[in-house]
């Protein structure tokens, strides 16, 4: 079997007048989504087709094999846990979706 990029992608409904609060809180988690294995993270805002306050956060890993690994370190990561609480005490949107895809063509 062939290894394959994989992409995992979060929609956020964001609420209109915290949408800052969401891009610094996205930097945040980018940051430590790249320490722990992700090679990239995109955050994505919607310009046509939904409406404007919804985002899509993706992490690029290199595998199915290195996502899971990403995940288990993150799991236990004290730093995700802390991001986390911040952000859920007052949230600033809410999450639509989330699915895991391969990039076929890598």
């Amino acid at each position: 079997m062939v290894d394959m990029k994989v992409f995992h992608g979060t929609t956020w409904n964001v609420e209109p007048n915290r949408m800052g609060d969401f891009i610094k809180y996205c930097a945040k988690a980018a940051e430590l989504h790249k320490s722990l294995g992700a090679e990239d993270v995109r955050l994505m805002s919607t310009i046509a087709g939904g409406p404007q306050t919804q985002f899509m956060y993706v992490m690029v890993v290199e595998s199915e094999e290195a996502f899971g690994s990403l995940m288990k370190t993150l799991n236990n990561s004290a730093e995700w846990s802390a991001l986390n609480k911040e952000f859920f005490a007052d949230p600033c949107g809410e999450v639509v979706n989330a699915s895991l895809r391969q990039d076929i063509f890598s």
